[in-house]
């Protein structure tokens, strides 16, 4: 038996095993509590390829209020495990650990308010609410609504839809005060090319003095030195930093160095070090001297990736342990090998130890059997063996304003791909940034800063997208100039055609560029080109490609903050060095496709085993703007694992553009 109240319209389609609901609704005031009774329907399968049962789609239609209201009532009890499996259980206690090191640095968390284990709360919360401010009232209006249909109180699902964006500036600042406290290389030299005949850093000029020296390190996005003899030695001299005490200097048991696919660990007779100390200052440094037995493999590329500890015994958080500095990765070229520098991208070999980040691609026209458009989108950041279980494909068909699809979570209003009814879809993923608010926070107020973040969510920026424009020049505009809260690589698509990609930061010091980066396909317009007059990130004339690092926005910050250098994204992150080896072995995928490559063709390329984040992948979809049609895979870690699931948005709203 079923009710419905009165001016409610309640239908269905049979899709098995997965529950499906379809709820249309009339108007009704915030104040009136809106009844809703979702159907729960076992038939025939509407796809030839299913999802685990735990997937769920569901159709929301009306005023913001009532559709996250229908949204709260279908899924109360899966908001409620989510936000207790996610942050309850995993994030928060986690997040709890770093309130040392921010307490060093920021003496605001040092208050007793902050202890007993409320600090990631609190934190979350207080950024939570200063989230609000920027929020458009629709989305804060779906948010209430969710909270009263679920029976939760709203700061919980406020945390829930922005605890993303206040987490990922928040691990920035953490990552930066580890950078700022470990180990790091100072110079890397390569011997025997001073009068070797060959131009190996690329300057144009042969053996000049220090030819082959490299006096500031700096992470580069391809290789550091070519044509270098294979009898060279590597001399890497590596520094310590600390904070609020001399630093304790590097380790020279914790050298481990990575060849291609070999390791070497300290005490190989491959690895030599020698401590020193500069008479001047008093620097303690470690310099480290590196040749395989046999040298290296003639007209070859080689990677290199270093890693060190400094002589520190940190016991918060336990247990205790050395402060290790990021895997760093070199790249270099021996003789003949033939190309340039710029002409060797930084790519190296699987590490066995991390996982690539998440990776978006779109073709058209020549990259296809008919021209046709297609963004394909696989996210992986946080799946803490929660996310999946808790997925749901949403359409939205809010009163005045385009039909949208989004893949999502129970409680969240957002998700990181998505589609209009139009035929515009976006994929984002996240690109570490130090410009970004809580930065920005340190800047003005100083050791009394607050670590809250600002801006529109970006979850919210793609429902603004989707709801509001209706093709890629429109799109792309408007996540330039909306307020941003983060670091954002954006891909977007249409049905006519239309792609580009937005590379973003926050923009908390108004640089010129304004914090965005737009590149098309338009070969013809020199922003779209590098200076070697390359294509930023397309291996022909119609695909574009982006994973988690920048190709254009490289120098997103670079400034003084307190008395700090507060570095570009490529002296800190994490996700670089994977990051740029996925961009890599994407290129390749295109590249091998290039002409064939239909919607079957792009699943297979997000199958690729060295594209596929297997501890967190969270969402993976393939979208046809011109058709209407997606085909999305969530619900197991990988997604891409699972069959993909056709799903045609403009027939489920109904033909609404």
């Amino acid at each position: 038996m079923r009710l419905v109240p009165e001016g409610v319209q309640v239908s269905s389609r049979r899709c098995n095993p997965r529950i499906g609901f379809v709820v249309r609704r009339r108007p009704l005031a915030r104040n009136v509590l809106p009844v809703v009774f979702a159907l729960l329907s076992f038939g025939t399968g509407c796809w030839e390829a299913e999802q685990p049962a735990h997937v769920e789609v569901i159709t929301l239609e009306g005023a913001a209020y009532e559709r996250g209201y229908a949204h709260g009532h279908a899924f109360g009890n899966k908001i409620r495990s989510l936000y207790t499996s996610l942050l309850d259980s995993s994030i928060l206690p986690f997040l709890n650990r770093e309130q040392t090191d921010i307490a060093e640095v920021l003496t605001t968390y040092q208050d007793p308010a902050y202890g007993g284990g409320q600090f990631s709360y609190r934190l979350m919360l207080e950024s939570g609410q200063n989230l609000a401010n920027f929020i458009p009232q629709e989305y804060l209006d779906e948010m209430h609504g969710i909270a009263d249909g679920a029976g939760l109180p709203f700061e919980k699902v406020l945390v829930l839809n922005t605890f993303l964006d206040t987490m990922l500036g928040f691990r920035s600042m953490t990552f930066f005060i580890r950078q700022l406290q470990s180990p790091f290389i100072r110079s890397v030299q390569f011997s025997g090319t001073e009068a070797d005949g060959a131009d190996n850093d690329g300057d144009g000029e042969t053996d000049e003095a220090r030819e082959g020296k490299i006096d500031l390190y700096e992470p580069k996005s391809h290789a550091h030195m070519t044509e270098v003899p294979s009898d060279t030695t590597v001399t890497l001299v590596l520094g310590d930093r600390a904070l609020n005490a001399e630093p304790e200097g590097v380790d020279p048991v914790s050298i481990r160095i990575q060849l291609d696919k070999k390791q070497y660990v300290a005490g190989d007779p491959a690895i030599k070090t020698i401590e020193k100390v500069d008479p001047g200052g008093g620097e303690r440094t470690l310099e480290v001297t590196f040749r395989p037995t046999g040298g290296f493999s003639a007209a070859s590329v080689h990677s290199m990736i270093i890693q060190a500890g400094d002589l520190a015994v940190v016991t918060e958080p336990p247990p205790a342990h050395a402060r290790l500095m990021r895997d760093e990765r070199i790249v270099f070229t021996t003789r003949g090998f033939g190309k340039k520098p710029y002409e060797v991208e930084n790519r190296g070999e699987r590490d066995g130890r991390t996982q690539p980040p998440s990776i978006a691609f779109a073709v058209r026209g020549t990259a296809t059997p008919g021209g046709e458009p297609i963004l394909a989108h696989h996210f992986g950041l946080l799946d803490s063996n929660t996310s999946h279980k808790h997925t749901v494909l949403f359409v939205h068909k809010p009163n005045g304003r385009t039909a949208h699809a989004v893949l999502g979570w129970t409680g969240v209003i957002w998700g990181f791909s998505g589609m209009n009814a139009d035929g515009l879809a976006y994929a984002v993923n996240s690109s570490d940034t130090l410009d970004n608010p809580m930065v920005a926070q340190v800047a003005e107020k100083f050791l009394e800063a607050k670590l809250l973040s600002s801006g529109i969510p970006i979850g919210m920026i793609g429902r603004e997208v989707l709801a509001g424009q209706k093709n890629v020049g429109d799109a792309a505009a408007y996540v330039a100039s909306a307020p941003r809260t983060f670091g954002w690589n954006v891909m977007l698509a249409d049905a006519s055609g239309g792609v580009a990609s937005v590379e973003t930061d926050s923009d908390v010091f108004a640089a010129d560029d304004g914090g965005a980066y737009v590149t098309t396909l338009d070969g013809s317009l020199p922003g779209n080109l590098d200076e070697h007059g390359r294509r930023w990130a397309s291996v022909g004339p119609d695909d574009i490609r982006m994973a988690s690092h920048y190709r254009r926005n490289t120098e997103d910050i670079d400034r003084r903050v307190l008395v700090y250098a507060v570095r570009p994204q490529r002296f800190w992150t994490s996700f670089y060095f994977r990051s740029m080896r996925a961009f890599e072995v994407l290129g390749e995928q295109i590249e091998s496709r290039y002409g064939a490559i239909d919607y079957m063709a792009a699943i297979d390329i997000l199958r690729t085993p060295d594209l596929v984040d297997t501890r967190d992948s969270m969402n993976a979809v393939v979208f046809r703007p011109a058709a209407g049609i997606f085909h999305y895979a969530m619900g197991e870690v990988p997604a891409t694992s699972l069959p993909f699931v056709e799903f045609d948005l403009r027939a489920a709203a109904g033909g609404a553009r």
